[in-house]
């Protein structure tokens, strides 16, 4: 029989988090229209994410950006990670911005630029759940607070949350995601953006 792994941190986490975007959305929505888009199968290839790319339930060109978070409850409060922040990753340069001013005016991350690296180890930006959209000309970015010891094992439980980070976490993605829904111009893709795998 395989274990079961809870997943509190990977990806919970995150699905807390829309959750908590949602409902602040359903009370003052934004002026551009919100999907709440939870995929599956990330494990085993980006399964869901591949899918619903290729397959979207709004045609693709009305898709303005991509926020995924993935891991945001775990590690230091005040470090966290901005994958598709940094060249050759970084695929639009408002949409970076628009997540750079809003940690900025309120969150205030040390970010830990190397995990964005083309040369770091876990090659941590072409395994999430934003990579999909990133292929297809969408502008993405991935917001998380990085591995840990209980990635993947029994251990990710609730108890092991650092909610207080987790908490920082939802507002940088919100705070980011009210400046894409109400900015007049949308995020535009980085001509010629290309990937070096």
């Amino acid at each position: 029989m395989t274990p079961s792994y809870n997943g509190a941190d990977d990806n919970a986490s995150t699905c807390v988090a829309m959750l908590a975007m949602a409902r602040a959305y359903k009370k003052q929505p934004g002026k551009r229209s919100i999907l709440f888009v939870f995929h599956g199968a990330e494990e085993r290839g980006l399964l869901g994410s591949r899918w619903h790319a290729a397959h979207p339930v709004v045609p693709k060109e009305k898709i303005v950006a991509v926020l995924n978070g993935d891991m945001i409850g775990r590690n230091d409060n005040n470090e966290a990670a901005l994958l598709g922040g940094n060249a050759p990753h970084k695929n639009s340069e408002e949409l970076v911005k628009m997540a750079e001013d809003a940690n900025n005016e309120s969150t205030k991350f040390k970010y830990l630029k190397d995990w964005d690296s083309p040369n770091h180890a876990e090659y941590f930006y072409f395994r999430s759940d934003h990579l999909p959209y990133a292929k297809i000309g969408i502008p993405a970015i991935f917001f998380t607070s990085v591995l840990h010891d209980q990635y993947h094992t029994p251990q990710d439980e609730s108890e092991n949350i650092n909610y207080k980070k987790l908490y920082k976490m939802t507002e940088w993605m919100y705070r980011t995601s009210w400046k894409v829904s109400n900015e007049a111009e949308r995020p535009k893709v980085i001509s010629n953006f290309t990937l070096e795998r």
